[in-house]
């Protein structure tokens, strides 16, 4: 049942370029400021079911290190918040599905540079081939920034959390209320400067920022419930499925241009994909040959 729930999560993270398509003509931080706000309702909720509570919350907030750490991941959450959605309200589709390809090679790549952890043969290959993806993507069009942006700093949030030795929900429902903060702040002086599109405007805004905020925090109690029941494995293989939906619904829904260089760079993207997760698919049917 967990991995019906973290499939679940994925595959609507993956259709979420048809939800911002409505949200183009607001602005990124306004967008970004709602999604915050309308989050903590499921952030909240996914504290209270799945962490230790209110006595977990007060020795979080009342240590000192463990707070400047929580206040760090913030930082790179909000940052990488930012580029995701400017991208996908930029209209860049593919760019955003390309980034989340390489995520987890440049989170390996952290890994073995700050963790020490050792790199095998198969990761080595895997990240050489996104490096020759990028460098095609360069000499093509220039440098990838929005997508090394995404990448690098979803990649940083998740080295800062996989170091903060605090429950997944009960950090994630600290980083929404620390960063409730700045979001209501920039809400009510937009509000106040007449340019806010919630209320203030029409019926279908405010459905719309509201609706874009409470889908992702259900989203993410769904995810929250399948991680805890879902093994490490399934669930790296699992994170490949929105990027793919990303990049299929960016080509044929959205009729995104697509060129031959994008369609090789997609190519050796997965190849390099299928390279990096061999292993875990190797261990997976050789677990269920001993199990039968």
């Amino acid at each position: 049942m967990g991995t019906l729930y973290a499939l679940c999560a994925y595959i609507s993270w993956g259709i979420v370029p048809l939800y911002t398509q409505f949200l183009e003509h607001i602005g990124v931080a306004e967008v970004i400021s709602h999604r915050v706000l309308w989050s903590l309702p499921g952030a909240f909720c996914a504290f209270y079911c799945f962490s230790g509570g209110s006595s977990a919350l007060k020795s979080t907030l009342t240590n000192p290190k463990l707070l400047a750490m929580l206040i760090f991941s913030t930082a790179c959450l909000a940052t990488h918040w930012g580029f995701f959605v400017y991208a996908l309200l930029s209209g860049e589709v593919f760019l955003t599905s390309f980034s989340f390809f390489v995520t987890p090679v440049i989170s390996v790549f952290l890994g073995a540079v700050f963790l020490k952890e050792r790199l095998n043969f198969l990761q080595i290959i895997a990240a050489l081939l996104i490096i020759l993806s990028l460098l095609i993507m360069t000499f093509h069009s220039g440098i990838p920034l929005l997508s090394l942006s995404i990448a690098v700093t979803w990649s940083a949030y998740c080295f800062a959390r996989k170091t903060i030795p605090v429950n997944s929900s009960e950090g994630f429902f600290v980083e929404m209320c620390i960063l409730a903060i700045p979001a209501s702040l920039y809400v009510l002086w937009v509000a106040f400067s007449g340019g806010e599109h919630f209320f203030l405007k029409t019926t279908s805004d405010t459905l719309l920022l509201m609706g874009y905020g409470l889908i992702n925090s259900l989203i993410f109690c769904i995810f929250a419930y399948g991680i805890q029941r879902t093994k490490l494995a399934t669930l790296g293989i699992m994170e490949y499925i929105a990027p793919l939906l990303m990049a299929l619904i960016g080509t044929f829904i959205l009729k995104q241009p697509i060129d031959t260089v994008r369609v090789i760079v997609f190519s050796i993207v997965v190849v390099a994909i299928i390279i990096y997760l061999s292993p875990t698919l190797l261990d997976g049917k050789n677990s269920r040959k001993t199990n039968n």
